[in-house]
Order: structure tokens, then C-alpha cells, then sequence
């Protein structure tokens, strides 16, 4: 119950911003204990004396679609949870749909009122309701909105109630601050009438026992439910226990203040892949911490609170993030230090078990006396680095994002439900927790897949007029795919393979990716001075697969055939023929005439000689001694 303890504790040291928001959207609030969120479709205007006198219709937005707010509403444990035939017995206090305006809502309300009366803490609340208890009880509702609307309202419509009330700057029931109030004193009054207190397992302090739990923690999976013990009839308990209330026990107050902090925190910060969010809090006043999931780039500015197009303002080519970030990072430590505030903080990942019911997947707690949690991250991005290129966006270097290694992985999903992609995509947010958080080394399975993604650039070629609109994604796979190769080399062998060109490495792999980079600049500088459109992909890249499969075979093809025509363009190509012959050279006999597939090295050998071609001002063209120390940047 760690997880649960710690999120009461985040709540109760959140009272400050219990029950505020920035605009009519409560979607983002964090709620006060005994209110839930929903869509409201018809607000009610009504004066003090409980005079129906308008109401109106969400604000029509697109093709016949309306505005959807979400709205915090006050709520009891039975209606909060209600379902099924039962529903109806089971109304909300104040706002609910037309259909649930039965007998136990008047009486409920009546019973509401007549509190707020006797015991005189809540004169405001007291008029506003008794408004809407006037109103109700004459029983025109419907015929009242027919008479406005022009027509017969829907029984599933949500109504919302506003009272013009002397002396009160805000008539909107639901934003009254002091109707909230009201009712969780209302609703505490009665547990001590109708309740025994128990012993509760997550606050470790004696309160009132609750079998009913909140649901819509994430609203993608609205009825699901993290604690429930509701089910009798399907052997929940397996015989062990008679009732719920043996196996363990949990209070109203705690169930409320975790279930609503965590709802807060997921519509928040979460990183959320369909059904599954995941989130990082500090146990603090103020529970925001670095996001673990953004790439390098994005968490720095995060941190910063700059946007992109400040940085780019910068005009700084190739920008080193991940030293960027640790210096940021660092510096948000020490504030926090000098604060004197030891922040402790959690990680939760919560996703469905099976229908209404969700799971806590992974679950880690960092102390904050040895500043783990942003230990962990600098080290992530400092191991898991190179040059990135998200789409759309100016290449860095630093470490991916959770999305971009997903992509490089897996591929985009074959349609917008493709729930077997996004079966594999939890499961693979999950996994990346273990490696970052855990020291978990990065499994060969992903480095195999993105190594043969990224060795397939056609099957990744989009529409365009140049070459990065039609190779987009594959720039982008291609340095990620480079960076968890980086990182799998060091997991396994403590190899640091550095980002830059390494002349002085003589890995197989690594040379032959060397190979396969020239080829692809010498078509590609041949095709320049001939004026031609550079936008298509070079036969080195056509033939990319093949090359990572059967090396020796393909460049013999490659180098004897296809690059033939373009040395001759070039005078013989000198330069890039002797940068060859130092390159072969390298090589151990052994190692160049093996035709075994290549390993994910052969990508950052091609990588850094395509990025030492890019950065060059040196004409190509030109003879003269090749210095491979002037390669290096």
C-alpha cells in the first residue's frame, strides 16, 4: 500500500490547489474528496426564489458536434459507482441527467438543504440550493427545456444548475467553491451517523471503511477500477474470506485522496499510451518532477521553460542536449537542496487487467537524499546518446524519446485501433522503465528490430520534393536506432563508442558502414554536379538491406557495377578512393572477405562518415592527401 500511502501524502500536501482551475474545463483539476468529473450538456439558469427564467445548450463547436466540458460535480460513494438496473436508486446530489430527477434526488437534496439550514456554516450554499430545490420539486423540468429548445430534451442529457444570488459574484453552481464545502461536510456528517471506523491500511490511521471505490482514473478506460470487491458471485474472494472488509481495509478519506491525486497526476504529467498511463511525482507540495519519457532536446527545454523556436533563435548547429540537460538537471537539484527539501519520488504504471478493472504494472520509489530519480535520467541520456532528428525538428545530440524509440522498434501502427501495436507498445513503455529507472540493459530483441528497420530506407520513403520530406522517418529511425546500439554495446561490453567518426577503430562492422557511407556519397556528389535532383534514394541505399545481410557480396556489386558510371563523373573520384584504400586497410583479411550480417556498429560507422561528409567544407572534388585525423570534428 506504499503507492497509495505516498498518494494521500502528495494530496494532503496539495490543499492549495484542491478545487481550482484555469477555465470552465475542470478536466485538469485536482478534485476535492467526494466529486468526480463529467460532461454537461444543459445548464439551467434559475433565480434566488427557484424561478425557472433560461437555460442553454453547450456552445455548438465543428460539424454538429458541441463543446465538451468536463465539469467537477459532487457525488456520493453509490452513485460515483453506480451501474445496471440499480442506477436510478443511486442520483447525484445536485447535477445529474434528466433521467436520474427521481424521488430519492428530492429527498437527498431535501435532506442536503435541511443540514446547511441547521447547522449555519454554509448560508450561501444553503440559498443556492434551496433555489434548486424549489425548483425541482415543482417537477416542470422537462417541459420547461421542450419550451426552449423546441424541442423534446434527451433523458441521458447532463443538467447543471446556475442561481442568481444576491450579494455572490458567481451564480455557476459548480464553480461555487462553498457548495464543494457544504458537501463533503454534509457527506462526513453522515459516515459518522452510519459508519463504524476501522483501521485503514493506506493512511495507518483509524477512519471510515469504504467497499466502494472511485472509477475514470484514466478516462480512456472510464469504468475501470483499481480497487474493487464487489464481485461475490464469480468467487472473488476464493474462500478465504467471507466479505471484502477481512481481506483488507481501506478508508473512505484514503480511497478518495489517492484515487483523485493519481487521476490528477495522469491527466497532468502522465505519459499515456491508450489504456496504459504512466507517471513520476515527487511526494511534495509540489509533485512535478522531470519527465523521464521526452528526448533530450524537449526535457532540457521542459526544465528551461523555453520553446523551440527560442532555441532555434540560437542558431547553434548540433547542439549537445545531454550535457545541456545534466547541467539543468543539476541545477534543479541544488535549488531543491537549498530549499531544504528532500523530495522523495514515485513512479506508477497502471494499465487494464481485464474489463473495469485496472492493474499497477510497475511501481518504483526513489529517496531523495541521493537525488536517484534525476540521476537516473542524466545517465540514460548521457549512455543512450546521438545525433537525433525527430521530424520537423532540427537534429541534436542526446538520447530519443520513449515515442521515437517506439517507432524505430516498432513501426507505426496499421491503423488508428491497432491494438496489437499498442499491445506491443505497453509493453515496450514498460520495458524502457526497467532500463532507465532499473539499470535494466537494453534488450537485443529492439536492437535487432530497428537495426532492420533502419536497413530498409525505401520501405520507410514518404512523398516528397527533397530528400529529408521523402526519408523523414528514416533520418529519424536511423539516430535512434544508433543510439540504443550505442547503448546495448555498452551494457554488454562497456563499450563507448563515440558519436564523431573514430578513424582509429577497426571493427569490422564499423568499417564496412564506413564503405557503404562513401558509396553513398559519391552518387549522391555526382549527381549534384550533373545538376540532377538529389530527393531519390542512392543505390547504397537500395541495396542497404542486402549490404547489412551479405557485406562482402554486395559491395563487390556495389563498388565493381553500380558506383562504376559516377567514378568516372568525378575524374576517378580520387579522394573518395584513397579514403577507400585507408579504409581497407583496416581491415584484417578475415574480417573483409566474411560475408556473415553485420551488427548494429555498421549503422554508427555509416553514420559518422555521412556526418563528416555533411559537415566537410572541403571540396570533394579535389585530389590530395587523405590526413583520416581531419576527418574527426
Amino acid at each position: 500500500m506504499s503507492c497509495f500511502g505516498n498518494l494521500v501524502k502528495t494530496y494532503d500536501l496539495c490543499l492549495g490547489i484542491v478545487g481550482r482551475s484555469s477555465g470552465e474545463d475542470h478536466s485538469k483539476m485536482l478534485l476535492p474528496i467526494g466529486h468526480l468529473l463529467t460532461n454537461r450538456n444543459i445548464v439551467v439558469h434559475l433565480k434566488e426564489d427557484g424561478t425557472f427564467y433560461d437555460a442553454e445548450q453547450e456552445t455548438p463547436s465543428g460539424k454538429g458536434k458541441r463543446k465538451k466540458y468536463l465539469t467537477c460535480i459532487p457525488c456520493t460513494e453509490d452513485s460515483e459507482s453506480r451501474s445496471g438496473r440499480d442506477a436510478s436508486d443511486y442520483p447525484h446530489p445536485l447535477f445529474d441527467q434528466i433521467k436520474f430527477f427521481n424521488e430519492k434526488y428530492l429527498r437527498n437534496l431535501k435532506s442536503w438543504v435541511d443540514y446547511t439550514e441547521t447547522s449555519r456554516r454554509h448560508p450561501l450554499a444553503f440559498r443556492a440550493l434551496s433555489a434548486v430545490y424549489k425548483y425541482m420539486r415543482k417537477g416542470t423540468l422537462k417541459n420547461d427545456l421542450k419550451l426552449r429548445f423546441r424541442k423534446e430534451p434527451k433523458i441521458d442529457d447532463f443538467v447543471v444548475f446556475t442561481v442568481d444570488l444576491s450579494g455572490s459574484l458567481e451564480n455557476r453552481l459548480w464553480e461555487m467553491p462553498e457548495i464543494r464545502v457544504a458537501w463533503i461536510d454534509y457527506l462526513l456528517a453522515n459516515m459518522s451517523k452510519e459508519k463504524e471506523k476501522i483501521f485503514c491500511y493506506v493512511t495507518g490511521e483509524e477512519d471510515y471503511f469504504t467497499e466502494k471505490h472511485p472509477k475514470s482514473i484514466n478516462r480512456v478506460e472510464a469504468n475501470a477500477k483499481l480497487i474493487s470487491s464487489n464481485d461475490n458471485t464469480n468467487f472473488t474472494f476464493r474462500g478465504r474470506f467471507e466479505k471484502a472488509s477481512q481481506s483488507v481495509t481501506v478508508s473512505y478519506l484514503g480511497s478518495q485522496k489517492a484515487h483523485q491525486m493519481l487521476r490528477w497526476l495522469i491527466a497532468n504529467n502522465g505519459y499515456c499510451c491508450g489504456s496504459q498511463a504512466i507517471v513520476a511525482w515527487a511526494i511534495d507540495k509540489n509533485p512535478n518532477v522531470p519527465s523521464f519519457y521526452k528526448d533530450s532536446k524537449s526535457l532540457y527545454l521542459s526544465l528551461q521553460k523555453k520553446d523551440e523556436a527560442e532555441i532555434e533563435a540560437e542558431d547553434v548547429v548540433f547542439q549537445d542536449y545531454s550535457v545541456k540537460l545534466k547541467e539543468a538537471l543539476l541545477g534543479y537539484i541544488s535549488a531543491q537542496k537549498i530549499k531544504e527539501n528532500i523530495r522523495r519520488v514515485a513512479i506508477l504504471a497502471t494499465e487494464p487487467s481485464t474489463t473495469g478493472r485496472l492493474a499497477i504494472t510497475y511501481y518504483r520509489e526513489f529517496l531523495g537524499t541521493k537525488d536517484e530519480y534525476e540521476e537516473r535520467i542524466i545517465n540514460w541520456h548521457e549512455k543512450c546518446k546521438w545525433y537525433q532528428r525527430p521530424l520537423n525538428r532540427r537534429t541534436f545530440k542526446g538520447a530519443p524519446s520513449f515515442d521515437m524509440i517506439v517507432r524505430a522498434v516498432l513501426g507505426s501502427p496499421r491503423s488508428e485501433n491497432d491494438e496489437s501495436f499498442q499491445k506491443l507498445k505497453k509493453g515496450l513503455n514498460k520495458q524502457l522503465l526497467y532500463c532507465v529507472f532499473d539499470g535494466q540493459k537494453v534488450p537485443l530483441p529492439w536492437v535487432r528490430s530497428a537495426v532492420n528497420r533502419c536497413s530498409n530506407p525505401l520501405a520507410l520513403e514518404k512523398s516528397g520534393d527533397s530528400f529529408y520530406e521523402r526519408f523523414s522517418e528514416w533520418e529519424e529511425v536511423l539516430g535512434t536506432t544508433c543510439a540504443l546500439v550505442k547503448k546495448f554495446f555498452f551494457d554488454y561490453g562497456k563499450e563507448d563508442i563515440p558519436l564523431e567518426l573514430d578513424t582509429t577503430i577497426t571493427d569490422r562492422d564499423y568499417l564496412y558502414g564506413r564503405l557503404l557511407a562513401i558509396a553513398d556519397q559519391i552518387e549522391s556528389h555526382a549527381r549534384y554536379l550533373k545538376g540532377k535532383s538529389d530527393s531519390g534514394a542512392t543505390n547504397a541505399l537500395r541495396y542497404m538491406f542486402a549490404f547489412s545481410q551479405r557485406p562482402f557480396r554486395t559491395w563487390n556489386l556495389l563498388f565493381s557495377k553500380q558506383l562504376n558510371p559516377y567514378i568516372q563523373q568525378l575524374d576517378g573520384a580520387e579522394y573518395y578512393m584513397k579514403l577507400i584504400g585507408s579504409i581497407m586497410e583496416k581491415f584484417k583479411p578475415e574480417d573483409f572477405n566474411n560475408d556473415a550480417p553485420l551488427n548494429g556498429k555498421y549503422l554508427m560507422g555509416f553514420f559518422a562518415q555521412r556526418q563528416v561528409f555533411k559537415n566537410s567544407k572541403k571540396d570533394k572534388e579535389e585530389g590530395g592527401e587523405i590526413n583520416e585525423s581531419e576527418q574527426q570534428n
